[in-house]
C-alpha cells in the first residue's frame, strides 16, 4: 500500500500545478487536516482549495518542484522547492521545505510541513 501512496501524492501534486484543484483535493480525505508554515490549519478539501486559490491572488510566478518522494509506510515524505514574486509588492521569496503526507484508507488525511528533513523524517518515523 505504501507505494501506493507515494504515486497518489505525485498524482495530487501534479494536478495542483496543472491548476486542476477538484482532482487535487479529491485524494484528500474528508477529514483531512492540512497545515502549511505560519498559517492555521485548513480542515477539509474545501479549505485547502480555498488557502491554493488564495497563493493564486497573492503571487506571481509560482514555482512549486517537488524534489523528491520518501516512501514511509502511511507516511510520504517530500522535499518541495517554492519560489513565487508578490503580485502586489514585487518581492520574491523562496524556500525548501519537507511535506508529511499521513495516509488511511488510501486517502490523505494529515499534511504537515517541516523547515527541516530531520523532523519530517522522524515525523513519519524514519531517520537520517
Amino acid at each position: 500500500m505504501s507505494e501506493e501512496n507515494v504515486e497518489i501524492v505525485r498524482r495530487s501534486f501534479e494536478a495542483y500545478l496543472r491548476g486542476d484543484y477538484p482532482e487535487a483535493v479529491s485524494y484528500l480525505a474528508p477529514d483531512v487536516v492540512y497545515e502549511v508554515g505560519q498559517e492555521l490549519p485548513a480542515r477539509g478539501p474545501d479549505e485547502v482549495r480555498e488557502k491554493w486559490q488564495r497563493w493564486d491572488d497573492v503571487w506571481d510566478q509560482q514555482e512549486t518542484v517537488a524534489e523528491e518522494y520518501i516512501d514511509a509506510g502511511d507516511h510520504v515524505v517530500v522535499a518541495v522547492r517554492y519560489s513565487a514574486r508578490g503580485r502586489g509588492s514585487g518581492i520574491e521569496v523562496g524556500t525548501r521545505s519537507f511535506e508529511v503526507h499521513t495516509f488511511r484508507d488510501g486517502k490523505c488525511v494529515h499534511k504537515r510541513d517541516f523547515n527541516e528533513r530531520s523532523k519530517a523524517l522522524e515525523a513519519a518515523g524514519l531517520q537520517e
